[in-house]
């Protein structure tokens, strides 16, 4: 059963240090700027299905995470164009799970999943598509966190890497459904989290946890928006998963994807590359 998402503070500030630390201990982000963000996430789509590739002739199978929001939708599209023009061998070898999904019905236009459907369209199995189960099915969050939870065991996520996860950026500087000051954001020990009174609806969700992010191969963040200027530059600043849990938001790989007006508060920190 899921266990209570409420910690002593001793205990939320030894789960601070341990996220944080493992952050610092992984490779800086690099940084990809574009013209718009609708550049940035084809761009990010691009690499992403590079990476699928590679992982599936490496060890037969990849497995993606993708996100919601504005980065989300950017990505939707251009993935399933550049999914398209590989081998059915690769299309077929993808798992498309999600960073964090909303508890709500299953085809509610908040949920995430839906952004998969022109990815299912191109040939990746609808049974490869890792739903979170909806309260249609189950009877609580819990319930539906525990499923994914032994859905992400059966396929050895609960230790081994995924091979990329796909990540948006809240204003507030979230990803995922791990917000500023949310108890969620601290969770250590298990792959995925019940998420309750989210501060931005709907109130219930599921998410993948930091240690998982950690784990990953290669973490991409998408953002794009004058709106999303600040938190680009508070999370490519000092890291703080309190303040802004998207500082903690690394892989052994990370590249972020931004437009030109969600990198203008960067100042002197400059991309690697302009797309």
């Amino acid at each position: 059963m899921v266990q209570d998402d409420s910690k002593s503070a001793a205990t939320q500030g030894d789960a601070r240090s341990t996220l944080e630390a493992a952050a610092r201990r992984l490779a800086r982000p690099t940084l990809q700027v574009s013209d718009s963000l609708s550049q940035a996430a084809a761009s990010a789509a691009a690499d992403t299905v590079r990476t699928l590739a590679e992982a599936v002739a490496a060890r037969g199978t990849a497995h993606l995470a993708l996100t919601g929001g504005s980065g989300g939708v950017a990505l939707a599209d251009h993935l399933a164009q550049e999914l398209a023009r590989e081998p059915t061998q690769v299309r077929e070898a993808v798992h498309l799970w999600f960073g964090d999904e909303r508890f709500v019905p299953v085809s509610d236009p908040e949920r995430n999943d839906l952004l998969a459907a022109p990815l299912v369209r191109v040939g990746v199995p609808d049974s490869h598509v890792h739903h979170l189960p909806g309260p249609e099915t189950v009877s609580s969050l819990d319930s539906a966190t525990d499923l994914l939870t032994q859905d992400l065991r059966a396929h050895h996520l609960d230790y081994e890497p995924f091979d990329l996860i796909h990540l948006g950026l809240g204003p507030d500087a979230h990803v995922c459904s791990l917000f500023p000051g949310h108890p969620a954001a601290l969770t250590t020990g298990r792959s995925a989290v019940a998420v309750r009174e989210s501060p931005k609806p709907p109130p219930q969700r599921c998410s993948l946890t930091f240690e998982v992010l950690h784990r990953a191969r290669h973490v991409m963040v998408v953002a794009g928006g004058q709106g999303k200027a600040e938190a680009v530059t508070r999370s490519l600043g000092a890291i703080d998963v309190v303040t802004a849990p998207a500082s903690c938001a690394r892989g052994k790989r990370t590249t972020w994807y931004l437009d030109v007006q969600a990198a203008s508060g960067l100042g002197d920190i400059q991309p690697t590359t302009r797309a």
